[in-house]
């Protein structure tokens, strides 16, 4: 009886620890920080302004991320890009165009190795084209981004990476223009190229 009652106080005390060892894993949200500072070029297509009129040039763009749950990680982002106008006759007789957008990011981090990790997202922001010279300013159109693309990370250092990634963006502004000319002064779509370092696990 001694012995069945022994087996019966250590098969409960066993299912205890496990039950507390699976309620210590239970997934939590986070505050963590880390942040992106990036190089980027953007390659416009299609039958808009911004790619039949305009040359880019390299932008730069940060990056923060700081609510994590499980995997995923939130956070806002910020890009700008300059422009050179090249048909002034389609555009107006200025020099320059800037953009620049800010959004929430969420992303999810796969790790491929001790060495690589890889994370997909999407975000969606409000963006901003301005048109100008050296001494003036034309205009300011305003609108929003959406944005979908993912960062190849190498790490370098105890919580230092490289990266590399690439994001379609597709952005709508707000144009007063007539209606035949309205999608093509107010849409744009770009394949957004970056490279950078990344700082915080």
């Amino acid at each position: 009886m001694k012995n069945y009652t022994c087996l019966l106080l250590l098969l409960f005390s066993s299912i205890v620890f496990a039950q507390n060892d699976n309620e210590a894993k239970k997934p939590e949200l986070t505050f963590k920080i880390n942040a992106r500072f990036q190089l980027l070029y953007p390659i416009q297509f299609g039958n808009t302004a911004l790619a039949k009129a305009h040359e880019p040039k390299l932008g730069v763009s940060a990056q923060m991320n700081f609510l994590n749950y499980q995997n995923f990680k939130a956070g806002f982002g910020f890009d700008f890009v300059t422009y050179k106008i090249t048909d002034k006759q389609m555009i107006a007789n200025l020099s320059n165009s800037k953009y620049t957008s800010a959004y929430f990011l969420l992303s999810y981090e796969y790790k491929l190795n001790e060495k690589f990790l890889i994370s997909p997202n999407i975000g969606y922001g409000s963006a901003s084209l301005e048109l100008g010279s050296r001494s003036s300013r034309f205009g300011k159109q305003n609108g929003n981004e959406i944005r979908i693309g993912g960062v190849i990370d190498y790490k370098i250092g105890k919580s230092t990476y490289a990266f590399g990634g690439i994001n379609y963006v597709t952005n709508s502004l707000d144009v007063e223009t007539a209606p035949e000319y309205q999608s093509f002064f107010s849409k744009a779509n770009q394949i957004q190229l970056s490279i950078g370092i990344r700082l915080g696990n």
